[in-house]
């Protein structure tokens, strides 16, 4: 929010009329003394003499025309809402020039200093988990770039008022503050291992994992990457790390000595803007999304021989998604056999007593990606078995042909990986094709039944097995 900041002390000194005119008498007497001065040693005061001019003899005050006018100044503030009327039900305002950067809800284990460093028997106990909302904050000086910007991790809880049984509110309750001095903090999460939760924080070229105990953050390990921390995705003790200015970096966390290992990065100097995990059974893929508009399918292939020995995350496939996005968030692929049912729980016993292997296939257990555009749209990225996703590619290529395009455009080359001038070098010249484009295949259930047929039958497929597939990747992009 934005508040007028009164400027009335830039026209008030805080002095009297008679202790001005005190001052201005006492600096005369002075400059008389040294005129004097210099008629007995007979040169002139004004060659020999360097006196500084003070800005109290440049300008002055004039109250005449009114003092100086308020002027905007930003107030950053946390805000905590009933999610039923969008009422404000508390706020905690951040420093002046500080920011707030990432902000997520996470349970941080309770883990004393005491048993920090002690034998493995007091380290595999179980501790407690506490609910906190963790927020971190970039503070950029009022000197602008002549200081080095510096973050804050600051940790909050929910405290109710009044009595359980009747009516309650909540408010935040602001709990611990850590000062962080090597950079804004830009992401926040959490990172369970072994039974214990501890907060992983990316802030400047850093990051560094801290852990709760004694009331107070205590770092335990850290990573140095190369430029900037964009975003940090965890799964299992697996971190994904993007850099704003060098692509992906995969690293493992080891409980055993509490270290972040690089297992594999992205070589390519790519400008990221967002990342995120797609996974279908066991086999699990790195997406990631730059500055020019473009999705990367990356995968960590150890024994491929692209691999470099296993220290480059392999590319699988790339396409031009034509819009730009900072986020790309996981969630679970819904089956149309269960989307539509009023009692899931009760569909789901039936489908397995019906096809014992229901659930343990991999399509049934599929995680996707959805993003919101800054352009105000929403999509989503979905994982595909090999047999629909030949089906749909072929699809793809007819409908190309076959369907009339916008303003005579082409379709492929559209969706076609969009390089840099200045990174032309880097990169391959082939282009990794394996993202069927949902947009066009969508328009398949639009077309006429006879165009239907004749599509079908070019790729050799029938209708009905076509809209099959379309109807499993439209329920497979619910989100909700």
């Amino acid at each position: 929010r934005e508040v007028d900041v009164d400027q009335s002390q830039l026209i008030d000194d805080g002095l009297t009329p008679e202790q001005r005119k005190e001052i201005k008498d006492e600096k005369d007497n002075k400059r008389m003394a040294k005129q004097v001065e210099a008629d007995l040693g007979g040169f002139d005061v004004d060659q020999e003499w360097v006196e500084e001019i003070e800005r109290e003899e440049c300008f002055e005050i004039e109250k005449r025309y009114g003092g100086a006018p308020p002027i905007p100044q930003s107030k950053y503030e946390v805000w905590m809402m009933d999610a039923s009327n969008w009422q404000i039900l508390d706020t905690y305002q951040l420093d002046e020039y500080e920011h707030g950067m990432s902000m997520k809800v996470m349970t941080l284990s309770d883990i004393p200093l005491e048993t920090v460093g002690n034998n493995e028997e007091d380290e595999a106990e179980v501790h407690d988990d506490v609910p906190f909302l963790a927020l971190g904050t970039g503070i950029v000086d009022q000197d602008g770039e002549d200081v080095c910007s510096k973050g804050r991790i600051l940790l909050f809880q929910l405290r109710r008022i009044g009595d359980r049984t009747a009516k309650f509110e909540l408010e935040l309750n602001f709990v611990y503050d850590k000062e962080i001095t090597i950079g804004p903090v830009t992401s926040v999460n959490c990172l369970a291992s072994e039974g214990n939760s501890r907060l992983v924080v990316g802030a400047g070229a850093e990051i560094t994992i801290e852990q709760w105990g004694s009331d107070k953050l205590i770092q335990i390990g850290f990573y140095h990457c190369y430029m900037q921390v964009q975003d940090i995705v965890i799964f299992k003790n697996f971190l994904l790390l993007s850099d704003a200015y060098d692509s992906l970096h995969f690293l493992v966390y080891r409980e055993s000595d509490k270290s972040l290992t690089l297992l594999a990065k992205d070589y390519e100097p790519t400008n990221m803007y967002a990342a995120g995990l797609l996974s279908r059974g066991g086999t699990l893929s790195f997406v990631c999304h730059d500055d020019r508009q473009n999705l990367t399918f990356l995968s960590y292939a150890p024994r491929d021989v692209a691999a470099r020995g296993g220290n480059k995350l392999v590319c699988r496939s790339d396409f031009h998604l034509g819009t730009q996005t900072t986020s790309l968030d996981t969630h679970f692929c819904s089956s149309s056999l269960i989307v539509n049912s009023a009692t899931t729980d009760s569909t789901l016993v039936a489908l397995k007593q019906q096809d014992p292997l229901y659930g343990k296939l991999d399509d049934d257990k599929r995680f996707g990606l959805h993003y919101g555009s800054i352009d105000g749209g929403f999509g989503t990225i979905l994982p595909m078995s090999e047999g629909i996703y030949w089906r749909l590619a072929a699809l793809q290529s007819v409908m190309s042909n076959a369907l009339e395009s916008d303003c005579s455009l082409s379709h492929r080359a559209w969706r076609l990986y969009r390089r840099a001038p200045r990174r032309g070098g880097c990169r391959s010249n082939d282009r990794k094709k394996g993202v069927v484009d949902g947009d066009l295949v969508m328009k398949y259930a639009d077309l006429p039944i006879s165009d239907q047929e004749d599509l079908a039958s070019a790729i050799g497929s029938t209708v009905d097995l076509i809209l099959d597939n379309l109807l499993e990747v439209g329920v497979s992009s619910m989100v909700v």
